[in-house]
């Protein structure tokens, strides 16, 4: 990763013909710079998350009054269930 000396924003690869060249996507900014042929750059947006990382959001009925020991079984059904998505994949 290189970031632009004159506003501090990544730099991004980019191609034109032959030459491979380093932009700022400021608009404000003009900076680019030759990319180095020694170094090779890949821009990517995959985010790989975790079963743990998904929030589930339980809504209980009005009418349905939980324990507290209630809600804490729940939760720990929930974790329990999450660590075994997790370890099974």
């Amino acid at each position: 990763m290189e970031f632009c000396p004159k506003c501090g924003k990544l730099l991004i690869p980019k191609k034109e013909g032959k030459i491979k060249k380093l932009i700022c996507p400021n608009p404000k900014c003009d900076f680019e710079q030759k990319q180095d042929d020694k170094v090779s750059y890949e821009v990517s947006d995959k985010i790989k998350h975790k079963a743990s990382d998904i929030t589930e959001v339980i809504d209980a009925e009005e009418s349905e009054e939980l324990s507290d020991e209630e809600l804490v079984e729940r939760r720990e059904r929930f974790i329990e269930n999450i660590d075994l998505y997790e370890t099974d994949n």
